[in-house]
């Protein structure tokens, strides 16, 4: 692989942080000066910045129960004022989101240290429920209810049919199975309801249980196994 996704790879540093130092001459394979597009297989003697890589053992895969505060981009990048994931300290491993949750909402988001997995956890799957607490402005007659649960056209598509309950006069839970982008708000507008406020309570049988905003935990591996079945 490319000397940068390799560095990238066992945690060095970013992808693009390897390309800094290679272009500033900064790396020897095997006693040569890397350029950009060097090919790496991980046997080579790799020397940074006149220090030898030290490859260390690959981390045990993990998944952590973040609780998003509202506000928070789901970003690995830096956004400005806007505070991402980056402004919270995960431990020594570097981890990735599993989806996302939208700036303006809060709750439950899944991360992990392992980009393979995470990318087949984020795949939708009819055994995997995501539930919602959602507070609204607007009246909430049956009709809506049901206009809801059926689905809504959005873009020219169709939301698959979900769970919808009014649990209080303005609060309503939603239980979906797959979820596209802002789409509990863009169906509440669609019906003609406001969302105040959006909280994801659970994922699977993965809850936030006592968390606090910005706290997070790792799954247990009774909890990763259940998680892993349920995605497939």
């Amino acid at each position: 692989m490319r000397l940068q996704r390799f560095l990238s790879s066992v945690g060095f540093c970013s992808k693009r942080q390897a390309e800094s130092y290679i272009r500033a001459g900064k790396i020897l394979v095997n006693g040569e000066t890397a350029a950009i597009g060097y090919e790496v297989s991980g046997e080579e003697d790799i020397v940074i910045d006149g220090q030898p890589l030290l490859v260390k053992e690959s981390p045990r895969k993990k998944v952590l129960v973040f609780y998003k505060p509202k506000g928070v981009e789901c970003s690995l990048t830096s956004s400005g004022g806007v505070k991402t994931l980056l402004d919270f300290d995960f431990g020594a491993d570097r981890v990735f989101p599993i989806g996302r949750l939208d700036r303006d909402s809060h709750g439950l988001l899944l991360l992990t240290n392992d980009g393979a997995l995470g990318n087949s956890l984020a795949r939708p799957s009819l055994e995997h429920e995501e539930e919602y607490v959602v507070a609204i402005k607007g009246e909430v007659t049956p009709g809506i209810l049901v206009k809801l649960a059926q689905g809504i056209s959005l873009e020219k598509k169709k939301t698959v049919p979900c769970r919808v309950e009014q649990i209080e006069e303005k609060k309503l839970r939603f239980i979906l199975h797959d979820g596209r982008n802002r789409q509990i708000r863009k169906m509440c507008e669609a019906a003609g309801l406001q969302v105040d406020d959006l909280m994801r309570v659970r994922i699977g049988r993965i809850v936030l249980q006592e968390l606090k905003e910005g706290e997070w935990r790792v799954l247990n591996d009774a909890e990763f196994q259940a998680l892993k079945k349920e995605k497939g």
